[in-house]
């Protein structure tokens, strides 16, 4: 009995001694202790549900300076409001503002069902546009920094003159998207929102502003479109599932391979009629052609939509096909 009873103690005492998430006081939330090949979406996939949380656990670890650089052994903490799921219900913006028409669904319901994505999900997918012109672009900062994040203060060049508390979408450089089965041929361009940046008056005849919100690092000479509510995508009443076929451009991240939960990218948007909510059966684009899963759309655009993968019975990639 007692060679159980110290088996069991032992055995407990490994669990709690590996166990990956250490608990902090309540309204902290809870240390994590990095492994090997994790990264910051790893653990907000795994830990939070959602790896489009990342951005928010770069933030509450300041000690992180490079978001893409996390060792074995460091640790992170997760705060507890991202652990909630209200929080993360709580992020939803319901807005009568209008989005950039190359985004905003066409037929987008504004009662408060579910949203179909988060909203680090929506500005973290960004843009896939046939054109984009942005509206000001980041000159420099005070202290002569280069790369900058949240709190940073900044000079801007715009177009027009600005008043004070305007806000800018910055934005990644417009990246053009090839048509994997012909790489000649530009299928559009993609841009992610990397933060906001606030106006907050002049100094010395420069447009001063104040980022406030970091998604990514944001550098000198970055650019900016106008700021506008987001207006979180949500699944119609009804599930759409139209005539309409097409290829998958690319997956989540230029990754090679996609599965559940990712996003991907396909070449039908706005100007085929898809919306916002539709569902799309992908096949392989090798014979015999086998069903490789579905996706639903939650942003469209002039050049092709975003979509969500609702379930994945493959690995699928750029160049499979789409379709009802």
């Amino acid at each position: 009995m007692l060679k159980r009873v110290g088996a069991l103690i032992f055995f407990c005492a490994i669990i709690v001694l590996s166990a990956p998430l250490v608990l902090l006081a309540a309204d902290e939330g809870v240390e994590y202790t990095v492994k090997k090949g994790d990264t910051l979406w790893d653990i907000s996939s795994g830990n939070l549900k959602d790896p489009f949380l990342w951005p928010k656990l770069w933030k509450a670890n300041p000690q992180i300076h490079n978001p893409h650089l996390i060792y074995p052994n460091d640790k992170i903490v997760i705060p507890a409001e991202l652990l909630k799921e209200e929080a993360r219900e709580g992020d939803r913006v319901i807005s009568d503002a209008k989005a950039p028409e190359t985004t905003t669904p066409k037929s987008l319901s504004t009662i408060a069902r579910k949203s179909m994505v988060s909203r680090e999900a929506l500005l973290e997918s960004g843009y896939f546009v046939k054109n984009i012109e942005p509206t000001a672009n980041i000159l420099g900062s005070p202290y002569n920094k280069t790369l900058l994040g949240t709190d940073d203060a900044v000079y801007i060049s715009t177009q027009r003159k600005v008043n004070t508390g305007k806000k800018f979408y910055v934005i990644t450089k417009p990246e053009a998207v090839l048509n994997p089965l012909n790489r000649s041929e530009i299928a559009g361009y993609h841009v992610q929102i990397k933060g906001i940046v606030t106006v907050t008056g002049d100094e010395n005849g420069k447009t001063k502003a104040t980022i406030s919100e970091a998604y990514k690092e944001i550098a000198v000479g970055d650019s900016l479109i106008d700021y506008y509510h987001i207006v979180l995508p949500t699944a119609p009443s009804v599930e759409r599932k139209p005539s309409i076929a097409g290829i998958v451009l690319r997956v989540w991240n230029k990754r090679s391979i996609s599965g559940k939960d990712d996003v991907i990218y396909i070449n039908k948007g706005t100007q085929e009629g898809v919306e916002i909510g539709d569902i799309f059966t992908i096949t392989s684009r090798k014979n015999p052609q086998p069903v490789l899963g579905t996706a639903q759309v939650f942003s469209v655009s002039d050049a092709g939509s975003a979509a969500t993968v609702r379930n994945a019975i493959s690995e699928i990639v750029p160049g499979d096909t789409f379709g009802n």
